[in-house]
Parts: structure tokens; sequence; C-alpha cells
């Protein structure tokens, strides 16, 4: 099996995962938060990743313009707030989520494993993520979305809506 074909399956299972997380969750889930400096609204952690894969798989490693309105980095982008606005849905979220996801998957099926090796431009990564081979920049990243997922559960939690089915 192609290495590219297992980074499609991470980038389908992202999205299933991010649907998976907020099913239950009512609008005034999706925005609740413990306090003003806690961990971000569940309705942010879906923008951010959805912004985070745009940028940094799309974008970056693929060189492809956005994908998604300015007001989505502004709104869920790394310094934003971590609030999740009313102008926004779940719904809104993952239409822009199956745009992104079919794009990066269509780009990523062109390329060979040997792409994997490759270096992208890291001026635009975290420090810790820089001089990084393509396949170790798409590891750091399916680690930091998948990470957010797991906020989601807590806020679930948290909002006595259950995790994992239980």
């Amino acid at each position: 099996m192609r290495a590219i074909t297992v980074i499609r399956s991470f980038c389908f299972a992202l999205e299933n995962q991010m649907k998976f997380v907020t099913e239950g969750l009512t609008p005034e889930d999706l925005r609740w938060r413990l306090s003003e400096n806690s961990a971000p609204a569940a309705g942010w952690i879906v923008g951010h990743v959805l912004v985070s894969h745009d940028q940094f798989v799309n974008q970056l490693l693929l060189g492809k313009s956005s994908l998604l309105p300015d007001d989505y980095y502004t709104v869920f982008g790394f310094s934003s707030e971590g609030e999740f606005p009313s102008q926004f849905s779940l719904e809104d979220l993952f239409t822009q989520f199956k745009l992104v996801t079919s794009k990066v998957v269509e780009e990523l099926m062109a390329k060979d494993d040997t792409w994997l090796e490759e270096f992208p431009d890291d001026s635009l990564l975290p420090p810790h993520w820089k001089n990084r081979n393509h396949m170790k920049v798409l590891v750091l990243h399916f680690n930091h979305v998948f990470t957010h997922a797991g906020q989601i559960l807590e806020i679930k939690r948290a909002r006595e809506k259950g995790a994992w089915g239980f």
C-alpha cells in the first residue's frame, strides 16, 4: 500500500472524527466554555481544525490557495479568542470540511510517496515543526487535530453529554 493512501485515510478520518465527537451537541453546547481562560468552545475547535487542515496541508504542503473564506481565519485562527460566534453553525463547518477534504485528497492522490520525503517551505510552520519533511509535518498536523478532538470529548463530558457512546 502506498503511504499516500494512508494519509488519504487520515483526511477522511479527521472529518469523520469531528462529526462523531460533536454528535448530540446543541448550539449552546458548541459555544459553551468553562471560563474565559479555559479551553476554547467545541464549535471553535471544529473551525480551528478545519482552518489548520486548509492551512497546513492544502496551502503549505500542497501549495494551493486557501479554500476557506477569510473570516474563517479571523475567527478560528491560532491567535483568535476561542469563541464560536453565532453566525457560524456546525453545518456550515462540515460543508467547508467536505470541500477541503475532497480537494486535499484529490491533490494528495496525484503525488507519489517520494513527495513525502521532500521538505516544505517551513517559514510558516511552528518552531517545533521546522526542518521536517512532508511526512513528518503531516504526522504533526494529524497529532494536533486529533488532540483537539479529545478536547471536544472533554467538553461533552462537562456538559453531561457522554463521550464515546457512554
